[in-house]
């Protein structure tokens, strides 16, 4: 055991004397490693008294002195003010974030989807129905002899079908999970132009059909036949029947068999739904509660009827059916704006914030070229500010779009409750983004960019009535430095650029 801990004790010192900093190798090697080291050993391996108690003492002595002088010496702090000023450091960390971010969401895959066409069928003509009062915004769906009042006008919108969509229990030979199923009438499809990419539609109360990821995740057999690459490949395989198709699950309680599998792009409302089964009757509530139970609507609206005018005849058939309630309206909005508003309200976030860093830009570029800066630095140095700002500002879009419920609508197309906290959060990230990169901004360096340091005070504020005083911080590489003023003196030389020859 002690011929144990003397090699132990003789590795650590040797593997801490190549951690020494050079400039303090020497004088370590002489206190750590020189003689007294040796015959420390020595006494060790002769089995002297306490022997074992002093090597392992000076062990740990060698080891804090090597951590104090890799950490605690001026050599070291030095070296760890130019890794945290160095310009690279902003830009790589937020670019390393920002290239994780897209990695892991599979390039965006969220994103992508929603900016593209919707995967429907002439989906300029698909709207989404709702009530509700003219104000806030609020949206309501409706009851069934609501919907059927509704679908005696036809002279406006045809084949208008009913949706809801909640969290049911589902279980497989696979596993066992809450999953998102939607309860949709037989008109759903047909109004959006979809029918399934293999199997059939919904045929009854004991049927369902899947979503392609969620079929590819939880449904299909790997025996079954392998992913196709694209969704442009011939019919005939898009087409085929797949063997999971009428096997049996159970959702929400009851056995229900897989009808047929939908396109891949297909999504509804920006919603995560899996599962598509017929909707059952609505149970009866009481007057009080008529807002439970209420189910969205989606329609197609004929050859050239606007949605303010579909609004109006919905509501009036309202009125004629005697069940409109007092100062709602019928909403009428089309899909695509309700999908893709949120990706554009964010985005457009993102370019005001951007314009506000390219003005401040410019007018730092303006006042710098007024005070005499070189043009290809000052460029240099407010594109650096420009991409600073960038790249976190991006990676923040990213997080909010691909990682939050940010995007999710609900069931009347409006956004959902606690969506509002993640835009206040939203709001919040662009603000401190755009703070830091404005503070940290006037201490870089005009050549290097790198952050200047050795600061040098000059005076004492309130000492001496208009005595100059200030602070003046350096450039590690003597490139320059800024003198900030603390006083009425000197004020006009604050916060410039002094460079040295």
């Amino acid at each position: 055991m002690n011929r144990l801990r003397s090699w132990a004790c003789r590795l650590l010192v040797r593997i801490a004397g190549r951690l020494v900093p050079s400039s303090q190798k020497q004088n370590w090697d002489l206190d750590y490693a020189g003689p007294l080291w040796e015959f420390t050993l020595e006494a060790a391996a002769r089995g002297t008294a306490d022997s074992q108690f002093a090597l392992q003492a000076h062990t740990r002595r060698a080891l804090r002195s090597v951590f104090q002088l890799r950490f605690g010496s001026e050599e070291a702090l030095e070296h760890k003010l130019a890794i945290l000023g160095h310009p690279y450091l902003p830009l790589g960390l937020s670019g390393a974030l920002l290239l994780a971010l897209v990695i892991h969401s599979t390039a965006l895959a969220h994103i992508t989807q929603l900016a593209r066409s919707l995967p429907y069928k002439n989906p300029e003509t698909i709207v989404v129905l709702a009530q509700g009062p003219p104000v806030f915004g609020v949206r309501f769906g409706f009851r069934e002899r609501e919907l059927e009042a509704l679908r005696t006008r036809q002279e406006k919108v045809e084949n208008i079908a009913a949706y809801y969509w909640g969290y049911v229990f589902f279980r497989s030979e696979r596993s066992a999970k809450d999953i998102l199923a939607a309860e949709v009438t037989p008109e759903f499809f047909d109004v959006l132009g979809v029918v399934p990419r293999k199997g059939k539609s919904i045929g009854g109360s004991e049927e369902f059909v899947a979503t392609y990821d969620f079929w590819e995740r939880e449904l299909r057999n790997p025996k079954d036949q392998p992913r196709e690459a694209t969704d442009s490949e011939n019919q005939t395989a898009e087409n085929q029947s797949d063997a999971s198709i009428g096997r049996s699950y159970e959702i929400a309680g009851h056995p229900m068999r897989l009808a047929g599998i939908l396109p891949r792009r297909f999504s509804f409302l920006s919603a995560p739904i899996s599962v598509f089964v017929a909707a059952a009757p609505q149970p009866p509530v009481a007057g009080r509660e008529w807002w439970l139970n209420l189910r969205g609507a989606v329609a197609r609206l004929r050859p050239g009827v606007t949605p303010e005018n579909a609004s109006k005849d919905l509501r009036q058939a309202l009125v004629d059916a005697s069940i409109a309630r007092q100062n709602f309206r019928v909403a009428v909005s089309p899909i695509a704006d309700l999908v893709q508003r949120p990706l554009w309200s964010y985005f457009n976030d993102l370019f005001l914030a951007l314009c506000a860093v390219l003005l401040w830009a410019a007018f730092g570029v303006f006042r710098d070229r007024r005070a005499g800066m070189p043009y290809l630095l000052t460029l240099r140095f407010w594109g650096f500010f420009f991409v600073k700002c960038l790249l976190p500002l991006l990676a923040l879009i990213v997080v909010m779009l691909e990682y939050t419920s940010a995007m999710r609508l609900g069931v009347t197309g409006g956004m959902p409750r606690g969506a509002g906290q993640l835009a206040i959060w939203h709001y919040a990230g662009i603000v401190l983004i755009l703070i830091w990169a404005w503070r940290d901004q006037p201490d870089r360096c005009r050549v290097c960019l790198e952050r200047m340091r050795k600061p040098m005070r000059i005076g004492i504020p309130g000492d001496i009535l208009l005595d100059t005083a200030g602070e003046e911080v350096m450039c590690p590489r003597g490139h320059g430095s800024v003198y900030t003023s603390q006083s009425v003196h000197g004020s006009d030389l604050s916060d410039r650029w002094m460079g040295f020859p």
